[in-house]
C-alpha cells in the first residue's frame, strides 16, 4: 500500500511538472527578460567598477584582493548577480506558486486532491531549474563578449556540480514562501524583503567578511552563503572537487534543515487555512 502511494505521488510529481514545462513553453517571451537582467545587472557595476577604480588601477585592485581573495573583479561580481537572478526566479516562481493557485481559485482544488502536499509544494520547482541554467549560460557568455573573461571548461563543469548540489538546499529554503501563502495569502512584499536581505548577508554584491559578527552568523545559516562562495573558489581560485566536499556537506545539512521545516510548517498552516476558509480566497 505504501509503495503505491509512493508510486501514485510521484505520478502527481510529474503531472505538476508537466504542467510548469507546458506554461514555460507557452510564455517563450519570458526568456527575453531572462536574457537582460543577468548581463545588464552586474555589467552595470563592473563597469561602476572599472571608472571608480580609474580603469585598473593596482592600489585600488589589492584593495579589493585584500578584501575578497582576487583581483578577478568581474566573475567576483557577476556569480554574486547569477545567485540574485536564482533568489529572484526562486522566490518569485516556486516560492509564490500557491498564491498563483489562489489567484486562479484551483488551489482549494488542488488541495482535495488524494496527493502528498509535498507535491504542491514541491512541484513547481522543476521548471525553475530550467531558469537557473538559462541564467547561468547566459552569464558565461556575457563575461566573455563584454569583458573578454574566459571560463576554464573544469571550472564550468565544477559550477554546474555545486549548482545542482546546491539546489535541494535552495528550494527547501523557498518553498517556506510556499507554506507562508496558507496563512497570509499575498507575500510579494515579504520576497521583496527577503531577497534583499539574502543580498546583503550572503555575500552577493560583496564579501561577508564586511558584516559585522552577528551578520555573518546569520549569513553562515544560509545556503546561498555557501553556493556563491564556491562558485567564487572554483572559477577565481580554481578550487578542485574535493575542496568542494566540505561545502556539498554542509549544503546536504541544510537541505535537510529546511526541507523538515517547511514540512512540518506546511502542515500547520494548512489545518489552520482549512478551519479558518483560507484556501478558498483571494
Amino acid at each position: 500500500m505504501t509503495l503505491a502511494l509512493a508510486a501514485a505521488d510521484l505520478r502527481a510529481l510529474g503531472a505538476a511538472g508537466r504542467m510548469s514545462f507546458r506554461q514555460l513553453r507557452r510564455y517563450p517571451a519570458n526568456f527575453i527578460g531572462q536574457i537582460f537582467w543577468p548581463v545588464l545587472l552586474p555589467a552595470v557595476w563592473v563597469l561602476m567598477g572599472q571608472a571608480y577604480s580609474g580603469g585598473g588601477d593596482p592600489q585600488a585592485l589589492d584593495a579589493f584582493a585584500s578584501r575578497t581573495g582576487t583581483t578577478g573583479v568581474t566573475l567576483f561580481v557577476f556569480v554574486g548577480y547569477a545567485m540574485y537572478m536564482w533568489l529572484s526566479t526562486l522566490l518569485w516562481g516556486p516560492g509564490t506558486a500557491l498564491r498563483q493557485e489562489q489567484m486562479r481559485g484551483s488551489l482549494e482544488a488542488v488541495f482535495l486532491t488524494p496527493v502528498s502536499r509535498l507535491v504542491p509544494l514541491f512541484g513547481p520547482t522543476l521548471t525553475n531549474i530550467v531558469w537557473v541554467l538559462f541564467q547561468l549560460v547566459v552569464m558565461g557568455l556575457a563575461v566573455w563578449l563584454m569583458f573578454g573573461v574566459v571560463l576554464p571548461l573544469e571550472g564550468i563543469l565544477l559550477t554546474l556540480l555545486v549548482t545542482f548540489a546546491g539546489l535541494p538546499a535552495m528550494y527547501a529554503m523557498g518553498s517556506l514562501f510556499g507554506a507562508a501563502v496558507l496563512r497570509f495569502g499575498e507575500v510579494g512584499p515579504a520576497v521583496q524583503f527577503v531577497r534583499g536581505g539574502l543580498s546583503l548577508l550572503c555575500g552577493i554584491t560583496f564579501p561577508i567578511v564586511m558584516l559585522p559578527a552577528w551578520a555573518q552568523a546569520t549569513a553562515g545559516a544560509m545556503p546561498p552563503t555557501y553556493i556563491v562562495a564556491a562558485i567564487r573558489d572554483v572559477l577565481l581560485r580554481g578550487a578542485t572537487p574535493l575542496d568542494l566536499v566540505p561545502t556539498v556537506a554542509v549544503l546536504t545539512g541544510l537541505a535537510v534543515a529546511f526541507g523538515a521545516f517547511a514540512i512540518v510548517l506546511f502542515r500547520v498552516l494548512e489545518a489552520s487555512a482549512r478551519r479558518s476558509g483560507m484556501l478558498g480566497r483571494y
